[in-house]
């Protein structure tokens, strides 16, 4: 039983840390992919979505560089998306009003979700 369930465990772990490094091969479709979800969410403006299509794909862009990283050096890659993130958080900022990005926030996906493209963008 003890086997079993640590096996089940390893299995679920490896499936979401799976979830983290997979890189986007499409990063254009998935910026318009996450740039409609925006919108339509936060009802950005034309300006506002020309300046955030910039910044996801220069993101996702950057992200799929790092992805290489995670089984050989976790803690790197850690360190690494945390790092992106934060920079990626203060260039929103400068384009979002401060109720859009309080909205931004609050659309972060309770987990790590392949299906919601909005998750590249949090985990």
């Amino acid at each position: 039983m003890k086997h079993t369930l640590l096996l089940s465990f390893l299995c679920c772990i490896l499936t979401i840390t799976s979830f983290a490094q997979a890189p986007i091969a499409n990063v254009e479709g998935h910026t318009n992919a996450i740039i409609g979800k925006l919108t339509k969410s936060l009802s950005l403006k034309d300006d506002q979505q020309t300046k955030l299509r910039g910044y996801i794909t220069e993101f996702i862009t950057q992200r799929n560089t790092v992805v290489a990283e995670t089984k050989a050096n976790p803690k790197a890659y850690d360190a690494k998306i945390k790092s992106m993130h934060n920079g990626f958080y203060k260039k929103l900022k400068t384009a979002m009003t401060a109720e859009q990005y309080d909205s931004f926030l609050q659309l972060k996906p309770a987990d790590n979700d392949p299906t919601n493209v909005l998750s590249q963008l949090y985990y």
